[in-house]
């Protein structure tokens, strides 16, 4: 894909992005609850086309892909996974809604927690935030040229200013608007590429497909289990959707969660066939997005990284929006006017652009760090809202310790830093150590949780 093929394309996305969103006023309801003109919620349409491509990012793309072309169905599978979060998040927006008059997941650790809880949470889902803003913007990057590159550099500042420029201009209302344009281009270019398959040559390694399947080592698996444990907590600290369970009237939540799920599951193991596509080609010294360019040729190379670029823009607006949303609104860290939900917007666009520096090569690693870090929540959601038991701030507080102890020794384990998993636990793979570590947390969270409970109820 040349560069400028790329400019012409985002300043198209930029032209269609502005005219939706033309005769919209910027105002506080809009711009902070995601309401649409006069007020009124979105449509069920709109709802669930905004959760989906707030959630089916360049980076959970491209991660799709690579994990089917290492490890096969099984890969694929592993990722999908993730996305019965749609399920569990709804579960938990709809028992908080319907117990408390509340507006946010802010306010749900602050009710349960007091500011102990709010602090706590507001640090995990900055650190998200600011997690998915370079992590979407890496992938963009690397379409166009090695790490730090011109033209690396340059397609990562055009992203980031073609999303800040119409998503400062009307916040969260036009951040549901754009998404549902946005989304149907992307499901366009999704069919044109599968439609593509269908009249390709395709030289499919069936032995390679079969073994994956077939062999119990194979590291997918493990990381299925990862997926299956944090469905229950990582939906929660993804602030994108949670602030979309907010928006709409509990009944139309619970359709758009659902329906989120069935398309996004779709629409994701789709693109993973990508990677199957290409299992039986060994990359030696390319990338997989050279080697995408190598087997597919440019056409079809070009409609996938169109793909990862309508992704990655999606999800960046959608980000700024919750990033301004937490800060002034929920958090009420400043006086809530649009001027100073555009300022958050530009901080966070900074913070993103600095964090690229600490950039790693394994995308799926921001994504297995974070979701470690929020695993203290899973008893929260089972046994505080499933059961309603009354948790203590103690038990919170070690939880959280303890998750963002494993994430950091995660990452240590994954970038080969620290191996004492490895050497002392005979794992030989990092995914094992993944879920090895996740255990350990979800076993001390909920017996910390259930030792150290409240002994009254409260409401």
């Amino acid at each position: 894909m040349t560069f400028t093929l790329f400019v012409v394309f985002l300043l198209c996305l930029l032209g269609f992005s502005f005219y939706l969103i033309l005769k919209s006023k910027a105002e506080i309801a809009g711009f902070y609850l995601g309401l649409m003109d006069n007020n009124s919620e979105p449509s069920l349409l709109a709802i669930t086309f905004s959760l989906v491509t707030s959630w089916i990012f360049s980076r959970s793309l491209l991660t799709a892909a690579i994990l089917a072309y290492y490890y096969g169905f099984p890969g694929a599978i592993a990722y999908s996974a993730y996305y019965l979060s749609f399920l569990t998040g709804g579960y938990f927006i709809i028992k908080v809604r319907r117990k408390y008059n509340i507006k946010s997941v802010v306010d749900y650790f602050y009710r349960e927690y007091g500011n102990t809880g709010k602090i706590i949470y507001s640090i995990l889902v900055v650190l998200r935030l600011i997690s998915e803003i370079f992590a979407n913007l890496i992938v963009v990057g690397l379409i166009f040229g090695n790490e730090g590159s011109n033209y690396y550099n340059y397609s990562i500042i055009i992203a980031m200013g073609i999303a800040f420029s119409y998503s400062c201009s009307g916040g969260f209302r036009n951040s549901i608007k754009t998404d549902l344009f946005q989304m149907i281009i992307f499901l366009f270019l999704l069919l044109v590429l599968i439609i593509s398959f269908i009249f390709i040559p395709l030289d499919l390694n069936t032995v390679t497909i079969y073994n994956n399947i077939f062999n119990k080592s194979n590291p997918a698996y493990a990381l299925i289990i990862v997926a299956i444990l944090q469905i229950w907590s990582y939906p929660i600290h993804d602030l994108v959707m949670m602030d979309r369970g907010f928006v709409c009237s509990i009944e139309r939540t619970r359709k758009s969660f659902i329906l989120a799920f069935l398309l996004s599951v779709i629409c994701i193991f789709s693109f993973s066939l990508i990677g199957i596509v290409l299992s039986g080609i060994p990359l030696e010294n390319l990338s997989f997005l050279d080697a995408i360019v190598e087997h597919f040729g440019f056409y079809i190379a070009t409609l996938i990284f169109l793909l990862l670029i309508v992704s990655a823009i999606s999800t960046l607006d959608s980000t700024l929006s919750s990033s301004a949303k937490l800060i002034v609104n929920d958090l009420g860290l400043v006086k809530k006017s649009i001027l100073n939900g555009r300022l958050v917007m530009l901080i966070f666009c900074f913070l993103g652009l600095i964090f690229i520096l600490f950039n790693t090569k394994d995308i799926f690693t921001a994504v297995a760090v974070s979701g470690t870090a929020a695993t203290f929540i899973s008893p929260i959601f089972i046994l505080g809202v499933i059961f309603g038991l009354n948790l203590s701030n103690q038990s919170l507080v070690l939880s959280f310790i303890v998750s963002v102890s494993g994430a950091i020794l995660y990452y240590l384990e994954s970038q080969n830093i620290y191996n004492i998993f490895s050497l002392y636990f005979g794992l030989d793979h990092k995914y094992k150590t993944l879920l090895l570590i996740n255990i350990i947390i979800i076993l001390f969270s909920f017996i910390s949780s259930l030792i150290l409970k409240n002994k009254k109820k409260t409401t």
